[in-house]
Protein backbone atom coordinates (compact mmCIF):
# COMPACT_ATOMS: atom_id res chain seq x y z
CA UNK A 1 0.00 0.00 0.00
CA UNK A 2 1.32 3.31 -0.96
CA UNK A 3 1.68 5.85 2.15
CA UNK A 4 0.54 9.13 2.35
CA UNK A 5 1.06 12.49 4.65
CA UNK A 6 -1.71 14.93 4.52
CA UNK A 7 0.24 17.71 4.44
CA UNK A 8 -2.91 20.52 5.79
CA UNK A 9 -5.62 20.16 7.56
CA UNK A 10 -8.02 21.59 10.52
CA UNK A 11 -8.84 18.51 12.36
CA UNK A 12 -9.77 20.51 14.83
CA UNK A 13 -12.92 21.88 13.79
CA UNK A 14 -15.59 21.87 16.14
CA UNK A 15 -17.76 20.39 12.96
CA UNK A 16 -14.97 17.57 13.05
CA UNK A 17 -14.65 16.30 16.64
CA UNK A 18 -17.01 14.06 16.92
CA UNK A 19 -15.84 12.08 14.13
CA UNK A 20 -12.41 12.41 15.22
CA UNK A 21 -11.75 8.08 15.93
CA UNK A 22 -13.42 8.17 12.82
CA UNK A 23 -11.41 10.04 10.65
CA UNK A 24 -7.93 8.91 11.66
CA UNK A 25 -9.50 4.99 11.41
CA UNK A 26 -10.12 5.79 8.02
CA UNK A 27 -7.08 7.45 7.47
CA UNK A 28 -5.15 4.61 8.17
CA UNK A 29 -6.76 1.95 6.71
CA UNK A 30 -5.89 4.07 3.11
CA UNK A 31 -2.80 4.53 3.69
CA UNK A 32 -2.03 7.89 5.23
CA UNK A 33 0.83 7.40 7.57
CA UNK A 34 0.92 10.69 9.15
CA UNK A 35 -1.39 14.22 8.57
CA UNK A 36 -0.34 17.96 10.13
CA UNK A 37 -3.30 19.38 11.82
CA UNK A 38 -2.83 23.48 11.06
CA UNK A 39 -4.00 25.89 14.15
CA UNK A 40 -5.73 29.19 13.22
CA UNK A 41 -4.87 31.20 16.30
CA UNK A 42 -4.39 30.65 20.33
CA UNK A 43 -8.32 29.80 20.88
CA UNK A 44 -7.33 26.53 18.84
CA UNK A 45 -3.75 25.75 19.32
CA UNK A 46 -4.80 23.36 22.72
CA UNK A 47 -7.13 21.45 20.74
CA UNK A 48 -4.45 21.03 17.75
CA UNK A 49 -2.02 20.10 20.63
CA UNK A 50 -4.44 17.37 22.25
CA UNK A 51 -5.15 15.81 18.43
CA UNK A 52 -1.68 15.50 18.83
CA UNK A 53 -1.51 13.64 22.01
CA UNK A 54 -4.25 11.70 21.43
CA UNK A 55 -2.89 10.58 18.09
CA UNK A 56 0.89 10.74 18.44
CA UNK A 57 1.40 8.15 15.78
CA UNK A 58 -0.99 10.57 13.15
CA UNK A 59 -0.77 13.96 14.01
CA UNK A 60 2.10 16.36 13.48
CA UNK A 61 0.69 19.45 14.94
CA UNK A 62 1.53 22.97 13.47
CA UNK A 63 0.48 26.11 15.09
CA UNK A 64 0.10 29.69 13.69
CA UNK A 65 -2.23 32.77 13.11
CA UNK A 66 -4.07 32.32 9.90
CA UNK A 67 -4.34 35.75 8.30
CA UNK A 68 -8.07 35.24 8.51
CA UNK A 69 -7.77 35.46 12.65
CA UNK A 70 -5.16 37.92 13.07
CA UNK A 71 -7.41 40.80 14.25
CA UNK A 72 -8.82 38.05 17.12
CA UNK A 73 -5.51 37.37 19.10
CA UNK A 74 -4.66 38.32 22.15
CA UNK A 75 -1.46 40.04 23.50
CA UNK A 76 0.72 37.70 24.54
CA UNK A 77 0.03 35.25 21.13
CA UNK A 78 3.87 35.17 20.04
CA UNK A 79 4.87 33.79 23.96
CA UNK A 80 1.75 31.45 23.68
CA UNK A 81 3.00 30.14 20.12
CA UNK A 82 6.32 30.09 21.19
CA UNK A 83 5.66 27.96 24.41
CA UNK A 84 3.49 25.23 22.08
CA UNK A 85 6.16 25.10 19.73
CA UNK A 86 8.62 24.21 22.57
CA UNK A 87 6.34 21.32 23.96
CA UNK A 88 5.96 20.14 20.68
CA UNK A 89 9.50 20.10 19.13
CA UNK A 90 8.50 18.95 15.83
CA UNK A 91 6.01 20.94 15.11
CA UNK A 92 5.38 23.46 12.46
CA UNK A 93 4.50 27.15 12.05
CA UNK A 94 1.09 26.98 10.60
CA UNK A 95 -0.97 27.82 9.37
CA UNK A 96 0.01 31.53 8.25
CA UNK A 97 0.09 34.05 5.75
CA UNK A 98 -1.95 36.44 3.69
CA UNK A 99 -5.15 36.94 2.13
CA UNK A 100 -6.51 39.91 0.16
CA UNK A 101 -9.17 37.52 -1.35
CA UNK A 102 -11.82 37.36 1.71
CA UNK A 103 -14.34 40.36 1.37
CA UNK A 104 -13.89 42.30 4.21
CA UNK A 105 -10.99 40.54 5.61
CA UNK A 106 -8.21 43.93 6.96
CA UNK A 107 -5.28 43.86 5.15
CA UNK A 108 -3.60 46.25 7.84
CA UNK A 109 -1.77 43.65 10.31
CA UNK A 110 -1.58 40.73 8.06
CA UNK A 111 2.34 41.25 6.77
CA UNK A 112 3.64 41.69 10.63
CA UNK A 113 1.84 38.66 11.92
CA UNK A 114 3.07 36.86 8.59
CA UNK A 115 6.89 38.26 9.17
CA UNK A 116 6.89 37.73 12.62
CA UNK A 117 5.95 34.16 12.20
CA UNK A 118 8.26 33.29 9.91
CA UNK A 119 11.27 34.43 11.90
CA UNK A 120 9.92 32.01 14.28
CA UNK A 121 10.02 29.00 12.42
CA UNK A 122 13.52 29.93 10.97
CA UNK A 123 14.84 30.80 14.17
CA UNK A 124 13.47 27.21 16.10
CA UNK A 125 14.02 25.61 12.08
CA UNK A 126 10.36 24.32 11.85
CA UNK A 127 8.72 24.54 8.38
CA UNK A 128 5.98 26.88 7.75
CA UNK A 129 2.64 25.88 6.31
CA UNK A 130 1.71 29.07 4.23
CA UNK A 131 -2.05 30.48 2.69
CA UNK A 132 -1.83 32.92 0.18
CA UNK A 133 -4.73 34.17 -2.17
CA UNK A 134 -4.35 36.95 -3.99
CA UNK A 135 -1.65 38.35 -2.22
CA UNK A 136 1.01 36.65 -4.02
CA UNK A 137 3.30 39.65 -4.71
CA UNK A 138 3.86 40.98 -0.85
CA UNK A 139 4.03 37.34 0.04
CA UNK A 140 7.25 36.78 -2.37
CA UNK A 141 8.63 40.03 -1.03
CA UNK A 142 7.89 38.91 2.61
CA UNK A 143 9.84 35.40 1.72
CA UNK A 144 12.57 37.34 -0.20
CA UNK A 145 13.20 39.95 3.00
CA UNK A 146 12.51 37.18 5.55
CA UNK A 147 14.85 33.67 6.70
CA UNK A 148 12.52 30.79 5.59
CA UNK A 149 14.00 27.14 5.93
CA UNK A 150 10.90 25.01 4.47
CA UNK A 151 7.72 25.84 3.59
CA UNK A 152 4.34 24.21 1.87
CA UNK A 153 2.08 26.46 0.44
CA UNK A 154 -1.84 26.31 1.07
CA UNK A 155 -3.28 28.30 -2.07
CA UNK A 156 -5.05 28.63 -5.43
CA UNK A 157 -2.72 30.24 -7.72
CA UNK A 158 -1.17 29.70 -11.22
CA UNK A 159 1.85 30.39 -12.74
CA UNK A 160 1.18 33.22 -14.42
CA UNK A 161 -0.27 34.26 -11.16
CA UNK A 162 3.04 34.49 -9.43
CA UNK A 163 5.06 36.29 -12.37
CA UNK A 164 2.23 38.56 -12.75
CA UNK A 165 2.32 39.47 -8.76
CA UNK A 166 5.90 40.32 -9.41
CA UNK A 167 4.83 42.82 -11.70
CA UNK A 168 2.63 44.68 -9.80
Amino acid sequence: MIRLYDAHNHLQDDRLSAHWDDIIATARATGIARMVVNGSGVEDWTIVAGLARRYPDMVQPSFGVHPWYTMEQTSDWQRVLREFLEEFPTSGVGEIGLDRWKPDLRWEGQEEFFTTQLRIAAELNRPASIHCLKAWGPLLDALENTPAQRADFCSTATAAQLISSRAL
